[in-house]
């Protein structure tokens, strides 16, 4: 039996996509084939860069392979699971309805509604304790997604 291909999708640099790819590698143990990808080849920045080395994950700065990038390359997947905050307006929901004619696939669609490190406000203080939040949050839909696969973790 083939192994789960799962893409995590965001908008901008894909800090949240690479966010939640490290903590499915970490999680799954080899269990399933974790990606990112994003709509913009900006450089993930140093915020959440931060707080994942708080949790010991080193996050590269390099934004992962462009959603676009992964179509020209003839990828496919399994799930794919995008992090969005559709307060913000952000346009994954029309990626995801539209994954059939890029991958030519029919994969599962996720979304899970996780604010974007850009629209974090206030002192410095006040947006590392917003992203630490956000963190957490990638880190939680993570794990239950694992859990619901049947995939159990020792991470927390």
């Amino acid at each position: 039996m083939a192994m789960l291909r799962v893409l995590f999708v965001c908008t901008h640099n894909g800090a949240r996509s690479r966010i939640a790819e490290e903590f499915a590698k970490l999680a799954a143990s080899g269990r399933i084939e974790a990606s990112s990808a994003s709509f913009e080849s900006n450089t993930i920045g140093p915020l959440a860069v931060s707080v994942m080395n708080e949790v010991g994950i080193e996050l590269q700065t390099v934004p992962p392979k462009s959603v676009f990038e992964r179509f020209k390359d003839g990828e496919g997947f399994d799930c794919v699971i995008a992090l969005c905050d559709p307060a913000s307006n952000e346009q994954v929901p029309i990626f995801l309805s539209n994954l059939d004619v890029l991958y030519r696939t029919t994969a599962q669609r996720v979304n899970w509604s996780i604010p974007n490190f850009r629209s974090l406000s206030g002192t410095a203080e006040e947006q590392k304790a917003q992203a630490r939040q956000i963190r957490d949050r990638i880190r939680t839909e993570v794990l239950c997604f694992l859990s619901q696969l049947g995939i159990d973790s020792d991470v927390a």
